[in-house]
């Protein structure tokens, strides 16, 4: 059935995955602006060089001309380089992890002399920086980090996660369970049926 604005209804599960998409990208942004916001007041310029990356087409045509002049899917949110050393960090949501092609831009990245942490907040990317030795203009105090929100070196490891999260994922699996019991005794009905 069509709304009044004459686009189709989404079912259900397509409007919780819309919605929680809408979610995380408002979350990341949220952390994306704060961290640019940090990194302004506590690195230092004389010895730091840092920017925002974005290789996300506008459309399928630029997606194209940028494959073509060889801009990577996969590359990291942020570019920090301190004293000559690059720094990548890739930000995420809460429910947030690495995507193949990013996974496979860090093993590329790390044989090269390059850094790259994955944060699910702009807090845990700050104390990426701080682990990785940059030496901030003001006086900055480590916080304390949730396990969930990393910073994490490895996208590859079991990272904990959000309650949240964790608490949806649970969810989602057992009406997977039950949905793929359903099936079964269905699937049984029938055979019955048929003999």
């Amino acid at each position: 059935m069509n709304r009044t604005d004459g686009r189709p209804e989404s079912t259900p599960s397509e409007s919780f995955a819309v919605r929680r998409r809408r979610e995380s990208r408002r979350q990341e942004w949220t952390d994306q602006t704060s961290l640019a916001a940090k990194l302004q007041k506590y690195l230092d310029p004389a010895d730091t060089f840092w920017t925002s990356l974005e290789n996300k087409p506008i459309s399928r045509v630029s997606g194209l001309f940028q494959k073509r002049r060889g801009v990577r899917s996969g590359l990291p949110d942020v570019l920090v380089i301190w004293r000559g050393k690059p720094i990548f960090i890739e930000l995420k949501s809460r429910a947030g992890v690495a995507s193949k092609a990013q996974k496979q831009v860090r093993l590329e990245m790390l044989p090269a002399g390059a850094s790259w942490w994955m944060a699910r907040s702009w807090r845990a990317a700050v104390m990426a920086l701080h682990l990785e030795g940059l030496v901030f203009r003001r006086k900055w105090r480590p916080p304390r980090l949730k396990p969930w929100e990393g910073p994490f070196p490895n996208p590859n490891a079991r990272l904990p996660q959000h309650p949240s999260v964790a608490a949806e994922r649970a969810a989602a699996r057992k009406r997977w369970q039950l949905r793929q019991a359903n099936r079964a005794r269905e699937t049984a009905k029938l055979d019955d049926a048929a003999t």
